[in-house]
Order: C-alpha cells, then sequence, then structure tokens
C-alpha cells in the first residue's frame, strides 16, 4: 500500500494540525459539558479521551509530525477544557461570578506540551512493522486501562469511563496489532506497560496535590 504524503513528511502537515485541533476542541468541549453533568461527569476526570486522541494523530506519522500533531491536540483540548467550563458555569449558574484560574491553564498548558512530546513519540510507533511497533501499541493499551484502573481504585467504579476505556483500546488494537503475530507480541507488553501508565496517569494528582491548584483532573 502507497503511503499518503502526511506518512512520508516528516513535518506535521497543515491538515494534520487542523485535525488536531479538531480533535482537541472536540474532546476538550465535551470533557466542559460533561463536568457539569452527572451521565458522563468521570469522563472529565480522566485522561482516556486525550490517551485515544494522541494514537489517533499520531499513529504510523513520522515521530516530529506526531509530537507536533499531539502537542497541538493536548494544548487545544486544555484551553477548549478551561474556557468551555467557564461557558458551562455560566449556563448552569447565570449571574454567578466565575473566570478561568489562569495558572491552573498554563500549568496544564505546560503538561500538555510534555505529554504531548513523549505520548506523540511513542504513539508515532503504533501500527509500524518491526520491534517497537507492538511496544507502542501496548504502552498505549496499558496506559488506557490504568488510567480506568487509578480512577475505579480511587474512587468508584464508572460505566462511563469503563466503556470509554474498552472502546478505546479496540481502536488502537485495531491501528495497531493487525496481524495475529502483532496481536501476540502486543499482549506479551501490556502488563508492564500497565503498571508503567498507572504510575505515569497518577502523577498529575500527584502534581496537584503538591502544587494544590485545585485543578479538576
Amino acid at each position: 500500500m502507497d503511503r499518503t504524503a502526511d506518512q512520508l513528511s516528516t513535518t506535521a502537515s497543515p491538515r494534520l494540525l487542523l485535525a488536531a485541533m479538531a480533535g482537541g476542541l472536540l474532546t476538550g468541549g465535551f470533557a466542559a459539558w460533561a463536568y457539569y453533568g452527572d451521565a458522563f461527569r468521570e469522563l472529565s476526570h480522566t485522561f482516556g479521551l486525550w490517551i485515544l486522541l494522541v494514537v489517533l494523530v499520531s499513529a504510523r506519522r513520522p515521530w516530529r509530525a506526531a509530537v507536533a500533531a499531539s502537542v497541538v491536540a493536548l494544548a487545544t483540548a486544555v484551553v477548549a477544557f478551561y474556557v468551555g467550563k467557564d461557558v458551562m458555569y455560566g449556563v448552569e449558574y447565570p449571574g454567578m461570578p466565575y473566570e478561568v484560574n489562569t495558572s491552573v491553564l498554563v500549568e496544564w498548558l505546560v503538561l500538555a506540551v510534555v505529554a504531548g512530546t513523549v505520548l506523540g513519540w511513542g504513539a508515532s510507533h503504533v501500527g509500524q512493522p518491526g520491534r517497537w511497533g507492538p511496544v507502542a501499541t501496548a504502552g498505549a493499551v496499558g496506559l488506557l486501562v490504568a488510567d480506568a484502573a487509578r480512577r475505579a481504585a480511587w474512587y468508584a467504579p464508572d460505566p462511563a469511563v469503563l466503556v470509554l476505556a474498552a472502546a478505546a483500546v479496540l481502536v488502537v488494537l485495531r491501528i495497531g496489532a493487525r496481524t495475529p503475530g502483532q496481536l501476540t507480541r502486543t499482549a506479551a507488553w501490556v502488563l508492564p506497560s500497565t503498571v508503567a501508565g498507572f504510575l505515569l496517569v497518577s502523577a498529575p494528582d500527584v502534581l496537584e496535590q503538591l502544587l494544590a491548584t485545585g485543578s479538576p483532573w
């Protein structure tokens, strides 16, 4: 199969960056809406949406393009979430004073750049042939499982979180493990990836407690 121009380019194309921004706006806006609801509120406190977003914009791409797209997607999601949360607060509580906490916003923008760089580079290998493809795919699966497990362990298990995690895992496997051999090699790395992923997805909560920022994530 011929590779597309985006795959051949070492830098992110405008089309890819626009898609990353659109994904960030969609997921960040959805999380802001879900934050004030009941059925999907727990999704705004997890990372599953954004782990999946990074895989979708990064998989099988050159690492520079993947990193750029991931950083743009996550930074856009952060802005969309906090601004959207402000808008939703005005809708839910008309007349009540509320404004975006700029220090928290900046903190999460910095984290978006760091996470986008690391996860984008890793996710660029998802679906790639060779040794690192299954490792990267297992890494993404492990992060998704660890994120759902973290929320279930520290709080109560939530059906929406579990459904999202299961659906996202299936999508990642569909992208990254398309042959029986890839699936077998991926499965061998899932457990250690989940353990490492649990430490990684727990890091922002630890940082939040240390800095006492009051971040909703």
